[in-house]
Protein backbone atom coordinates (compact mmCIF):
# COMPACT_ATOMS: atom_id res chain seq x y z
CA UNK A 1 0.00 0.00 0.00
CA UNK A 2 1.59 3.44 -1.04
CA UNK A 3 2.53 5.94 1.75
CA UNK A 4 -0.24 8.44 -0.19
CA UNK A 5 -3.23 5.81 0.88
CA UNK A 6 -1.75 5.04 3.81
CA UNK A 7 -1.96 8.81 4.91
CA UNK A 8 -5.40 9.20 3.69
CA UNK A 9 -6.45 6.05 5.22
CA UNK A 10 -9.19 4.06 3.15
CA UNK A 11 -12.45 5.43 3.76
CA UNK A 12 -31.24 -1.45 3.62
CA UNK A 13 -33.24 0.03 2.19
CA UNK A 14 -36.72 -1.19 2.74
CA UNK A 15 -37.55 -3.17 -0.54
CA UNK A 16 -40.07 -3.41 -2.78
CA UNK A 17 -42.97 -6.17 -3.44
CA UNK A 18 -41.05 -9.06 -5.43
CA UNK A 19 -42.31 -9.08 -8.89
CA UNK A 20 -41.78 -11.83 -11.67
CA UNK A 21 -41.75 -9.43 -14.27
CA UNK A 22 -37.86 -9.62 -15.82
CA UNK A 23 -35.92 -6.43 -15.60
CA UNK A 24 -36.32 -4.06 -18.60
CA UNK A 25 -33.70 -4.15 -21.31
CA UNK A 26 -32.54 -0.66 -20.66
CA UNK A 27 -32.01 -0.92 -17.17
CA UNK A 28 -28.41 -0.85 -15.86
CA UNK A 29 -26.02 -2.94 -17.00
CA UNK A 30 -24.75 -5.45 -14.68
CA UNK A 31 -21.00 -5.23 -13.98
CA UNK A 32 -19.60 -8.81 -12.84
CA UNK A 33 -16.75 -8.27 -10.88
CA UNK A 34 -14.17 -11.38 -10.30
CA UNK A 35 -11.94 -11.85 -6.65
CA UNK A 36 -8.27 -13.06 -5.97
CA UNK A 37 -7.27 -15.52 -8.77
CA UNK A 38 -3.82 -17.18 -7.94
CA UNK A 39 -1.83 -16.89 -11.24
CA UNK A 40 -3.81 -13.64 -12.39
CA UNK A 41 -5.47 -15.22 -15.20
CA UNK A 42 -8.99 -15.63 -14.41
CA UNK A 43 -11.77 -16.78 -17.49
CA UNK A 44 -14.45 -15.37 -16.84
CA UNK A 45 -16.77 -17.18 -18.80
CA UNK A 46 -16.32 -19.85 -16.30
CA UNK A 47 -16.51 -18.17 -13.47
CA UNK A 48 -19.52 -16.17 -14.44
CA UNK A 49 -21.53 -18.42 -16.46
CA UNK A 50 -24.10 -19.21 -14.12
CA UNK A 51 -24.77 -15.62 -13.04
CA UNK A 52 -24.67 -14.85 -16.87
CA UNK A 53 -27.73 -16.99 -17.21
CA UNK A 54 -29.19 -15.83 -14.11
CA UNK A 55 -29.58 -12.09 -15.08
CA UNK A 56 -31.48 -13.22 -18.17
CA UNK A 57 -32.85 -10.18 -19.67
CA UNK A 58 -30.18 -7.56 -18.21
CA UNK A 59 -27.07 -6.28 -20.01
CA UNK A 60 -24.30 -8.68 -18.44
CA UNK A 61 -20.96 -7.52 -19.16
CA UNK A 62 -17.70 -9.23 -17.34
CA UNK A 63 -14.90 -7.49 -16.20
CA UNK A 64 -11.33 -8.59 -15.90
CA UNK A 65 -8.49 -6.50 -14.62
CA UNK A 66 -5.35 -8.69 -14.64
CA UNK A 67 -3.24 -9.08 -17.71
CA UNK A 68 -3.96 -13.15 -17.90
CA UNK A 69 -7.53 -12.78 -17.73
CA UNK A 70 -9.56 -14.39 -20.48
CA UNK A 71 -13.55 -14.48 -21.72
CA UNK A 72 -14.28 -11.08 -20.34
CA UNK A 73 -16.40 -8.89 -21.80
CA UNK A 74 -14.90 -5.31 -20.61
CA UNK A 75 -10.96 -5.31 -19.64
CA UNK A 76 -9.98 -1.83 -17.00
CA UNK A 77 -6.48 -0.77 -17.23
CA UNK A 78 -6.15 -1.03 -20.95
CA UNK A 79 -5.15 -4.65 -19.58
CA UNK A 80 -1.69 -3.52 -18.76
CA UNK A 81 0.87 -5.59 -16.60
CA UNK A 82 -2.39 -6.21 -13.46
CA UNK A 83 -1.10 -9.07 -11.53
CA UNK A 84 -1.10 -10.54 -8.06
CA UNK A 85 1.47 -7.94 -6.71
CA UNK A 86 -1.01 -5.12 -8.23
CA UNK A 87 -2.39 -3.40 -4.91
CA UNK A 88 -6.23 -3.45 -4.76
CA UNK A 89 -6.49 0.86 -4.32
CA UNK A 90 -5.11 0.35 -8.04
CA UNK A 91 -7.66 -1.81 -9.59
CA UNK A 92 -10.18 0.11 -7.85
CA UNK A 93 -8.38 3.38 -9.16
CA UNK A 94 -8.87 1.74 -12.46
CA UNK A 95 -12.01 0.55 -12.32
CA UNK A 96 -13.41 3.03 -11.01
CA UNK A 97 -11.82 5.43 -14.02
CA UNK A 98 -13.41 2.18 -16.25
CA UNK A 99 -16.82 3.07 -14.77
CA UNK A 100 -16.65 6.50 -15.35
CA UNK A 101 -15.85 7.01 -18.90
CA UNK A 102 -17.88 3.65 -20.59
CA UNK A 103 -20.84 4.28 -18.43
CA UNK A 104 -21.44 7.60 -16.23
CA UNK A 105 -19.98 9.96 -18.50
CA UNK A 106 -22.77 8.53 -20.99
CA UNK A 107 -25.20 9.25 -18.48
CA UNK A 108 -25.63 5.11 -17.51
CA UNK A 109 -25.64 4.19 -13.68
CA UNK A 110 -24.08 0.47 -13.45
CA UNK A 111 -25.33 -2.62 -10.90
CA UNK A 112 -22.63 -4.14 -9.37
CA UNK A 113 -22.19 -8.17 -7.98
CA UNK A 114 -18.74 -8.87 -7.20
CA UNK A 115 -17.23 -12.18 -5.69
CA UNK A 116 -14.59 -12.59 -3.11
CA UNK A 117 -11.91 -9.89 -4.08
CA UNK A 118 -13.95 -7.95 -6.19
CA UNK A 119 -15.98 -6.47 -3.94
CA UNK A 120 -13.50 -4.80 -2.34
CA UNK A 121 -11.85 -3.23 -6.35
CA UNK A 122 -15.71 -2.09 -5.94
CA UNK A 123 -15.89 -0.68 -2.66
CA UNK A 124 -12.76 1.02 -3.25
CA UNK A 125 -13.31 2.03 -6.52
CA UNK A 126 -16.47 3.94 -4.70
CA UNK A 127 -14.90 5.31 -2.27
CA UNK A 128 -11.58 6.80 -3.59
CA UNK A 129 -14.32 8.54 -6.24
CA UNK A 130 -15.79 10.30 -3.52
CA UNK A 131 -13.01 10.87 -1.66
CA UNK A 132 -11.39 12.26 -4.09
CA UNK A 133 -8.10 10.22 -4.00
CA UNK A 134 -5.41 11.60 -6.75
CA UNK A 135 -6.13 9.36 -9.95
CA UNK A 136 -9.72 8.93 -9.27
CA UNK A 137 -12.50 10.09 -11.91
CA UNK A 138 -14.88 12.65 -10.59
CA UNK A 139 -17.60 10.64 -10.01
CA UNK A 140 -19.13 7.20 -10.49
CA UNK A 141 -22.39 6.55 -10.88
CA UNK A 142 -23.46 3.30 -9.21
CA UNK A 143 -27.02 1.91 -8.00
CA UNK A 144 -26.35 -1.20 -6.17
CA UNK A 145 -23.45 -3.66 -5.11
CA UNK A 146 -23.71 -7.34 -4.33
CA UNK A 147 -20.65 -8.72 -2.60
CA UNK A 148 -20.47 -12.24 -2.44
CA UNK A 149 -18.00 -14.05 0.11
CA UNK A 150 -15.78 -10.53 0.27
CA UNK A 151 -13.47 -10.34 2.70
CA UNK A 152 -15.18 -6.65 4.08
CA UNK A 153 -13.27 -8.24 7.54
CA UNK A 154 -10.45 -9.64 6.19
CA UNK A 155 -9.29 -13.32 4.75
CA UNK A 156 -9.67 -16.22 6.64
CA UNK A 157 -7.46 -18.48 4.80
CA UNK A 158 -3.84 -19.08 4.98
CA UNK A 159 -3.05 -15.77 7.13
CA UNK A 160 0.35 -13.90 5.40
CA UNK A 161 2.21 -14.65 9.29
CA UNK A 162 5.08 -15.44 6.39
CA UNK A 163 4.98 -12.17 4.15
CA UNK A 164 7.34 -13.84 1.60
CA UNK A 165 4.96 -16.54 0.75
CA UNK A 166 2.48 -13.73 0.41
CA UNK A 167 1.14 -12.18 -2.42
CA UNK A 168 0.49 -7.97 -2.23
CA UNK A 169 -3.35 -8.34 -2.54
CA UNK A 170 -3.37 -11.18 -0.37
CA UNK A 171 -1.41 -9.17 2.16
CA UNK A 172 -3.52 -6.64 1.88
CA UNK A 173 -6.57 -8.97 2.49
CA UNK A 174 -5.09 -10.45 5.72
CA UNK A 175 -5.88 -8.47 8.74
CA UNK A 176 -3.12 -6.86 10.48
CA UNK A 177 -3.08 -8.95 13.47
CA UNK A 178 -2.64 -12.07 11.39
CA UNK A 179 0.70 -10.73 9.57
CA UNK A 180 -1.54 -8.74 6.88
CA UNK A 181 -1.22 -5.44 6.35
CA UNK A 182 -3.72 -2.61 7.85
CA UNK A 183 -5.60 -2.32 4.52
CA UNK A 184 -8.60 -3.55 6.17
CA UNK A 185 -8.43 -1.31 9.08
CA UNK A 186 -8.45 1.31 6.65
CA UNK A 187 -11.60 0.80 5.57
CA UNK A 188 -13.47 1.01 8.84
CA UNK A 189 -11.55 3.66 10.51
CA UNK A 190 -11.29 7.46 10.62
CA UNK A 191 -8.96 10.03 8.93
CA UNK A 192 -8.86 13.95 9.36
CA UNK A 193 -11.89 15.15 8.01
CA UNK A 194 -13.38 12.02 6.92
CA UNK A 195 -16.32 9.72 7.99
CA UNK A 196 -15.84 6.29 9.54
CA UNK A 197 -16.04 4.70 5.72
CA UNK A 198 -19.08 2.48 6.85
CA UNK A 199 -21.85 2.06 3.77
CA UNK A 200 -23.96 4.13 6.00
CA UNK A 201 -21.56 7.42 5.15
CA UNK A 202 -21.83 9.80 2.81
CA UNK A 203 -19.30 8.03 0.64
CA UNK A 204 -21.76 5.49 0.07
CA UNK A 205 -24.87 7.48 -0.42
CA UNK A 206 -27.41 6.67 -3.16
CA UNK A 207 -26.00 2.62 -3.13
CA UNK A 208 -28.13 -0.23 -2.05
CA UNK A 209 -25.51 -2.32 -0.78
CA UNK A 210 -25.82 -5.68 -0.38
CA UNK A 211 -23.43 -8.39 1.48
CA UNK A 212 -23.69 -12.53 1.49
CA UNK A 213 -21.25 -15.07 3.48
CA UNK A 214 -21.75 -18.38 4.13
CA UNK A 215 -20.47 -20.61 7.35
CA UNK A 216 -19.20 -23.07 4.70
CA UNK A 217 -16.68 -20.92 3.39
CA UNK A 218 -13.02 -21.54 4.74
CA UNK A 219 -11.54 -18.74 2.68
CA UNK A 220 -13.85 -15.75 3.92
CA UNK A 221 -15.43 -16.62 7.38
CA UNK A 222 -19.08 -15.62 7.52
CA UNK A 223 -18.88 -13.24 10.14
CA UNK A 224 -16.26 -11.45 7.73
CA UNK A 225 -18.15 -11.18 4.39
CA UNK A 226 -20.91 -9.58 6.60
CA UNK A 227 -18.81 -7.37 8.07
CA UNK A 228 -20.70 -8.48 11.24
CA UNK A 229 -20.85 -4.95 13.69
CA UNK A 230 -20.75 -2.48 10.49
CA UNK A 231 -24.28 -1.63 8.68
CA UNK A 232 -24.94 -2.14 5.22
CA UNK A 233 -28.51 -1.92 3.65
CA UNK A 234 -29.12 -5.93 3.67
CA UNK A 235 -27.04 -9.06 4.79
CA UNK A 236 -27.37 -12.53 4.38
CA UNK A 237 -25.56 -15.82 5.53
CA UNK A 238 -25.77 -18.96 4.77
CA UNK A 239 -25.77 -21.11 8.11
CA UNK A 240 -27.87 -24.03 8.80
CA UNK A 241 -27.62 -23.55 12.42
CA UNK A 242 -30.27 -21.13 12.22
CA UNK A 243 -30.93 -20.54 15.99
CA UNK A 244 -27.57 -20.22 16.80
CA UNK A 245 -28.02 -23.34 19.14
CA UNK A 246 -24.80 -25.12 18.48
CA UNK A 247 -27.47 -27.95 16.39
CA UNK A 248 -28.35 -28.14 12.94
CA UNK A 249 -31.84 -26.85 11.85
CA UNK A 250 -31.97 -27.56 8.49
CA UNK A 251 -29.66 -29.20 5.68
CA UNK A 252 -29.35 -27.26 2.08
CA UNK A 253 -28.77 -29.00 -1.05
CA UNK A 254 -25.26 -28.17 -1.23
CA UNK A 255 -22.66 -26.48 0.84
CA UNK A 256 -21.87 -22.84 -0.28
CA UNK A 257 -18.15 -22.66 0.28
CA UNK A 258 -16.18 -19.99 -1.28
CA UNK A 259 -16.63 -20.80 -5.14
CA UNK A 260 -20.43 -21.92 -4.96
CA UNK A 261 -21.75 -18.60 -3.16
CA UNK A 262 -20.46 -17.37 -7.26
CA UNK A 263 -21.98 -20.55 -8.69
CA UNK A 264 -25.26 -21.85 -7.33
CA UNK A 265 -28.45 -20.49 -8.88
CA UNK A 266 -31.04 -22.80 -7.49
CA UNK A 267 -32.77 -24.48 -4.17
CA UNK A 268 -33.80 -23.86 -1.03
CA UNK A 269 -31.05 -22.84 1.46
CA UNK A 270 -30.76 -22.56 5.00
CA UNK A 271 -30.56 -18.53 5.22
CA UNK A 272 -30.24 -16.01 7.98
CA UNK A 273 -31.21 -12.41 6.78
CA UNK A 274 -31.42 -8.74 7.84
CA UNK A 275 -32.50 -5.72 6.01
CA UNK A 276 -32.62 -1.77 6.67
CA UNK A 277 -35.94 -0.13 7.81
CA UNK A 278 -38.75 -0.92 10.14
CA UNK A 279 -38.77 -4.91 11.49
CA UNK A 280 -35.30 -5.53 9.68
CA UNK A 281 -34.61 -8.91 11.44
CA UNK A 282 -32.74 -10.71 11.55
CA UNK A 283 -35.14 -13.30 10.00
CA UNK A 284 -34.33 -17.07 9.64
CA UNK A 285 -36.03 -19.43 6.97
CA UNK A 286 -35.20 -22.96 5.41
CA UNK A 287 -36.22 -21.78 2.35
CA UNK A 288 -34.00 -19.32 1.55
CA UNK A 289 -32.81 -18.13 -1.67
CA UNK A 290 -29.75 -19.48 -3.41
CA UNK A 291 -26.57 -16.90 -3.76
CA UNK A 292 -27.12 -15.74 -7.27
CA UNK A 293 -31.32 -15.28 -6.73
CA UNK A 294 -29.77 -13.16 -4.23
CA UNK A 295 -27.82 -11.36 -6.23
CA UNK A 296 -30.65 -10.68 -8.94
CA UNK A 297 -33.34 -10.09 -6.71
CA UNK A 298 -31.35 -7.97 -4.56
CA UNK A 299 -30.28 -5.50 -7.75
CA UNK A 300 -33.82 -6.23 -9.17
CA UNK A 301 -35.03 -4.62 -5.50
CA UNK A 302 -37.29 -7.72 -5.69
CA UNK A 303 -36.42 -8.62 -2.40
CA UNK A 304 -37.84 -9.09 1.10
CA UNK A 305 -40.31 -11.95 0.02
CA UNK A 306 -38.13 -14.54 1.38
CA UNK A 307 -40.36 -16.91 4.13
CA UNK A 308 -40.43 -16.19 7.77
Amino acid sequence: MSAAILAAGLGMTAPAVASAEPAAADSEPVLLVHGYNEGADADCEDLWGNARAEFDGRSVRTIGYYEGDEGCDEFVGGRGNNDNDTPIQDLAEEFANHIYTDYTSKGQSVDVVAHSMGGLVTRVAVLGTREGWAGFPPEVEVDDVVTLGTPHGGITKDPCSDPAQCSHQWWQMTRAQDGGSGFISKLHESADGAKDRGFDDPWAEGIDWSLVGSEEDTTVDYDRAIDEGYWAHQKYGFDEDLNNNGDPDCTSPENIDHQAIRLVRNGDFCLRYWHHGNDGGPFTTDEGWAPLEIARNAINHEGDNLPR
